[in-house]
C-alpha cells in the first residue's frame, strides 16, 4: 500500500489498465448523532458487474464507468440511497477549477488562509421518486509536511488521506424512505482519494477500514490480508496539528459473524501500541451486502489512565463475491445504469427500499 495526506495529488490517475479503480470518498457524521453519511465519486466502478464482465475479457477501459453512490442515514437507518453508472462523457474533471463532475453530482476544491476547502453539489431524481439536493462543506486546515508517508514501488494500491478530519456543513433535502425531510447539518467528516491499478481480488483477499474522531484526535486503520500476508497499519492522528500522535503495531480481528449472504467479517478489531489500545466494535450494519459491509461503529480507547469513545465508520470489502455472478441479479436491483432503462425494482418505491 502506498499510503500519502497530499491533497495536490488527486487528478485522477492517468491511463488505468483494465480493472483499475479510482475513487474520491467523503462521509460525515451529525453533532448530534441523528444524520450520517457517504458518498464516493468513482472513475471505474469496481462493484460494476458490467465493468467486471468486460475485465475478464482484458478490454475494457476504467475511465468508461464512473458512478456516483449517495448514502444518507438518520438514526443508523438508511433514509436515501442512490448508486448510479454514467458513460466516460458524465466524467469531467477541470484541472483550472479543480473540479470534479459526474453526471449531475460534483465536488470542487479550493485554498483559503491555509484551509482546506471541498465543496459537494448533489442533485438528482430517481425512476422510484425518491430524490436529493445538497450543497456540503468539507472544512479543514492544510496538511503541509507528509503526516504519512509510505511509498513502494511493488504496490498497485494508493491511498491518499487528505482529509483525516474535516468540519462539515450544509444543507441536504430529501424524499426518502420517511417522505420529505430537510437537514441543516452539522458535524465532522474525512475524505480520502484511493486508486487501484489491478482488480481487487488479484490485490487483497478482504480489506477492513475505520475512521474514528475523538476529541482531540482521530483514528485511522486498515487491514488487509492478501494472500501471504497480512498487512495492517492504523494511525491517532491529532486533530490540531494533523500530526500522527501514536503508531499502532498490533491488531487482532475477533467476533467473526455471518450475515444472510454468507458474508463472515470481523465485528471486533484490537490495536495495540506501547503507549495506547484501542478496541473498535462494528456495531450497527449501515450497509451489509454480498461483498460489502458498512458500519456505525464504537471505538474506546485506553491511553494515559483515561477510557475515550468515539463513534465512528468502519468498513469491509470482500472483492471475490464481486466476481460471482450469483450476486449480480441483486445488484443489478440496486445499481442504475444512467443511459439504460432502469431495473423494474428501480421504478417502485417500496421494492427499492427494500433493497437498501
Amino acid at each position: 500500500m502506498n499510503i500519502s495526506t497530499d491533497h495536490l495529488d488527486e487528478n485522477p490517475f492517468p491511463n488505468k489498465p483494465s480493472g483499475g479503480y479510482e475513487w474520491w470518498y467523503f462521509d460525515a457524521l451529525s453533532k448530534d448523532g441523528n444524520w450520517s453519511f457517504v458518498i464516493i465519486f468513482y472513475q471505474g466502478n469496481p462493484f460494476s458487474p458490467e465493468y467486471i464482465r468486460n475485465i475478464k475479457k482484458n478490454s475494457t477501459d476504467p475511465d468508461q464507468f464512473p458512478a456516483v453512490s449517495i448514502s444518507i442515514y438518520n438514526r443508523n437507518k438508511t433514509e436515501f440511497y442512490s448508486f448510479v453508472e454514467y458513460s466516460a462523457d458524465d466524467f469531467n474533471w477541470d484541472t483550472e477549477s479543480d473540479s470534479c463532475s459526474v453526471g449531475p453530482h460534483s465536488f470542487s476544491k479550493s485554498e483559503n488562509d491555509s484551509q482546506l476547502v471541498y465543496s459537494i453539489v448533489l442533485n438528482d431524481v430517481l425512476p422510484s421518486g425518491h430524490s436529493i439536493k445538497a450543497e456540503l462543506e468539507f472544512n479543514s486546515s492544510i496538511i503541509t509536511k507528509p503526516t504519512i508517508d509510505s511509498k513502494n514501488p511493488n504496490e498497485h494500491h494508493f491511498w491518499n488521506l487528505i482529509q483525516p478530519k474535516a468540519e462539515v456543513s450544509g444543507s441536504i433535502e430529501i424524499i426518502g424512505k420517511s417522505g420529505i425531510q430537510k437537514v441543516a447539518f452539522s458535524g465532522s467528516g474525512y475524505h480520502d482519494h484511493n486508486v487501484g491499478l489491478e482488480p481487487m481480488k488479484e490485490d487483497f483477499k478482504d480489506w477492513y477500514w475505520g475512521r474514528y474522531h475523538f476529541d482531540d484526535s482521530t483514528l485511522i486503520y486498515y487491514v488487509m490480508n492478501r494472500k501471504n500476508e497480512k498487512q495492517y497499519k492504523a494511525w491517532l492522528i491529532s486533530n490540531e496539528n494533523r500530526k500522527v500522535i501514536d503508531e499502532f503495531s498490533s491488531v487482532e480481528t475477533e467476533g467473526f459473524l455471518r450475515n444472510m449472504f454468507g458474508l463472515r467479517s470481523a465485528r471486533k478489531i484490537t490495536l495495540k501500541s506501547g503507549y495506547s489500545e484501542v478496541t473498535v466494535q462494528a456495531a450497527l450494519p449501515l450497509d451489509d451486502g454480498p461483498f460489502y459491509q458498512r458500519f456505525l461503529g464504537q471505538a474506546i480507547m485506553h491511553k494515559d489512565g483515561k477510557v475515550l469513545v468515539a463513534e465512528g465508520i468502519s468498513e469491509y470489502i470482500y472483492p471475490e463475491n464481486i466476481y460471482s455472478q450469483k450476486f449480480w441479479p441483486a445488484v443489478k436491483m440496486r445499481l442504475r445504469f444512467a443511459n439504460k432503462k432502469p431495473h423494474w425494482v428501480q421504478r417502485f418505491k417500496m421494492f427499492y427500499e427494500w433493497t437498501w
